[in-house]
């Protein structure tokens, strides 16, 4: 077996990668949409291995700036923000990722019949570290795996790799036949609390949903509502663009929808979905944070999205991470990701195993849109 280092997805077959993936939902549709919406903060790579000129493996790889202290809390994270005001740098790291800037989890595609090869994670290994020489990249994160793929990556371990909990997904299993059958699941408190929100925005004003795949008309609007969320939110890691919202419709057109409301024929929010088989992706939203609050859009598009869901025989309602509080309170159950990390400087891993006894992800979620 060999390694091979590729700078662009079309240097592989969609079925050559679907031969390694088995069709996963966020797959090369997904890929490619991302590397040509051209992300100033990206570069994205892909490590393949052959045996016998088959490819027999695909890890998807992308270099991009990390704050090491996105998931810690507390004193902790007031002292580092306090030391960025004097080096503004401070715990901010070039690093590579295998994985997904902004997937649902980690993927890391290996043919059934090599998963037990031994010979895998060291050519995996080889080629990362060249990768991360390549790029300038000292820190190497594997980012945001299911349980079920800690199986295969526990085995980085033992290479000097830390293992730390993510920030979890949540998902809804819908096995009801109406939307009232969705809400006689909920706890009597959160039913109550579902429908009074509901009914105080329908009484508020008109509000109209609309669902498109082609948001070109409508792109400017979509993008001022994408910018309030993303300087409102808690955590920042990816800023899409407006060349994304147009890219993603075009290359992933049979499986996107989104999701317009208006309230009193204004645009107040949207929501950009993913649709794969019997799966529903709620991936990014935007809002007129002064209309959707009294408007309770956000409870809005999590009934509507529901509704949706039970009207168009969908099972899984994939709401993705943070405002897990509230996405528990409506139904959602968390999904544990991990992460297994890797610095070059033999000390300041040691400096990094310190740090994540301060990780905190599964607490943190209180999204500013909620209050």
């Amino acid at each position: 077996m060999h390694y091979k280092l590729l700078d662009n997805l079309g240097q592989i077959e969609q079925n050559e990668w679907d031969a390694v993936f088995k069709g996963i939902p966020e797959g090369y549709s997904f890929f490619r949409a991302m590397e040509n919406s051209e992300f100033p903060e990206f570069r994205f790579y892909y490590l393949v291995i052959e045996s016998d000129n088959e490819i027999v493996s695909i890890a998807p790889l992308f270099s991009a700036d990390f704050n090491l202290d996105i998931a810690v809390e507390g004193w902790l994270s007031k002292f580092i923000k306090s030391i960025r005001k004097v080096f503004p740098r401070f715990l901010i790291i070039k690093t590579l990722f295998c994985g997904s800037p902004f997937g649902e989890h980690g993927v890391l595609g290996i043919k059934q019949s090599f998963k037990d090869d031994p010979g895998i994670i060291p050519l995996l290994l080889q080629g990362i570290k060249n990768c991360g020489i390549r790029v300038n990249a000292p820190l190497v994160i594997f980012k945001d795996f299911l349980k079920q793929d800690t199986l295969f990556l526990d085995a980085l371990i033992p290479k000097g790799y830390s293992k730390v909990e993510s920030f979890p997904t949540v998902a809804t299993e819908l096995n009801f036949t109406s939307f009232e059958g969705y809400l006689e699941s909920l706890g009597s408190s959160a039913r109550k609390y579902l429908n009074r929100k509901l009914k105080q925005a329908y009484l508020r004003g008109k509000i109209e949903v609309k669902v498109v795949q082609d948001v070109a008309s409508e792109i400017n609007q979509i993008l001022e509502l994408y910018e309030n969320t993303y300087y409102k939110g808690a955590t920042k890691f990816e800023h899409l663009t407006k060349k994304f919202f147009l890219q993603i419709a075009h290359d992933l057109s049979p499986h996107t929808r989104f999701f317009l409301y208006y309230v009193d024929d204004k645009l107040a929010a949207f929501n950009l979905c993913f649709i794969y088989d019997d799966l529903f992706i709620d991936k990014f939203v935007g809002f007129d944070y002064e209309i959707s609050k009294k408007f309770n859009l956000y409870f809005v598009s999590q009934a509507h999205n529901i509704k949706w869901c039970l009207n168009n025989s969908l099972c899984y309602y994939y709401s993705g991470q943070t405002n897990y509080a509230t996405k528990s309170l409506l139904g959602g159950k968390l999904i544990a990701l991990h992460a297994y990390l890797k610095h070059k400087n033999i000390f300041f891993n040691f400096f990094l195993r310190l740090l994540i006894l301060f990780f905190k992800p599964g607490n943190f979620g209180q999204d500013e849109r909620l209050k």
